[in-house]
């Protein structure tokens, strides 16, 4: 039946239009890029990779055969390029903390090579308009409560693979969550249980290479996620607003994510810092620490302060006064 303007059709499943996109899930970021390198053709190829990146990357690369070469990544975190870029088969990005770069925004939307665009930190799809063969990922384990999720999206159809299942990982880092929480609500148990439980964790899933799927409760958790995403972000936001007001003499990265899940803070007694902190139970990450195969100034200041809806204002304000007292 042709549709007739006057009398549109009401009812029935629901339509949705084409967006020329192709979408994968699996357990974590080592994953999907596996999955993403597999569907890009980049066995035995040459790709250019970020200096400032997370050993895990290079990693999963070398698994593939892949030859890495490095770009320098400057401490505002925009990056420069070789002059030509004939030699390579691909380009690695990363959009660190989920700030949008000057030149991350260039390249996503004029690159003429292939592009992985590396967003761990980040929920939702940046613009991307180059024409290139391109694929995203991003993993929800780094900057939310759930164990193992993370997404894909292409512009070219993602290779089909048969996903593994590894329910011990998200078991045994459920276990250290839910440990962690008793211990922090309810003053059961002791803090190095739960550590071991995610050093346990962890360990299971640097020993086995492979792309693995997600656990159901991580699918269900990432629903809720998402559904209560904007009461989230609100305080996200104000973490973010908040800290860089009281860190105003302190060099950090004046990123502007629209999800804040760390401020990045560029310090000359990072190590001091994070031992006082210590001192006080504050424990920070570093994201990340130097690789073996290159050298970057970020991976010796970098300390990461957490912004998510954990923390409130005074939580910040603890962190953020003893970060003062002892960087100055």
């Amino acid at each position: 039946m042709m549709l007739n303007s006057n009398r549109k059709p009401i009812g029935g499943e629901q339509e949705i239009a084409q967006d020329g996109l192709f979408y994968g899930t699996t357990n974590s970021g080592r994953s999907s890029l596996r999955w993403v390198l597999l569907s890009m053709e980049l066995q035995g190829k040459r790709v250019l990779v970020p200096d400032f990146v997370c050993q895990v990357v290079v990693d999963v690369l070398h698994e593939y055969d892949i030859h890495v070469d490095f770009y320098n990544v400057k401490e505002s975190f925009e990056f420069s390029l070789p002059d030509c870029l004939d030699d390579y088969d691909a380009l690695y990005i990363v959009k660190y903390f989920g700030h949008e770069s000057a030149t991350f925004k260039s390249v996503v939307n004029n690159s003429s090579l292939p592009l992985i665009i590396d967003c761990v930190f980040d929920v939702q799809l940046p613009e991307i308009n180059t024409k290139a063969h391109w694929c995203y990922f991003n993993s929800l384990r780094k900057i939310t409560v759930i164990a193992d999720f993370s997404q894909i999206i292409s512009n070219k159809p993602l290779l089909i693979v048969n996903k593994l299942r590894i329910s011990s990982f998200s078991e045994k880092k459920y276990q250290a969550k839910e440990t962690k929480y008793k211990f922090l609500h309810s003053s059961q148990g002791h803090e190095a249980t739960y550590l071991k439980y995610f050093s346990n964790a962890e360990s299971i899933i640097d020993e086995n290479i492979n792309i693995f799927e997600p656990e159901d409760r991580s699918i269900y958790l990432m629903g809720c996620f998402y559904s209560f995403l904007k009461e989230d972000l609100k305080v996200r936001l104000q973490n973010l607003t908040f800290s860089k007001t009281i860190l105003s003499d302190i060099n950090f990265i004046n990123i502007t994510p629209t999800f804040p899940s760390f401020l990045p803070l560029l310090l000359n007694k990072r190590d001091e810092v994070r031992h006082a902190l210590m001192r006080d139970s504050i424990y920070l990450a570093i994201h990340w620490p130097a690789i073996e195969q290159s050298k970057n100034n970020l991976s010796d200041k970098l300390l990461s302060l957490p912004l998510d809806s954990r923390y409130t204002k005074e939580d910040i304000e603890r962190m953020c006064n003893i970060i003062n007292r002892v960087e100055k």
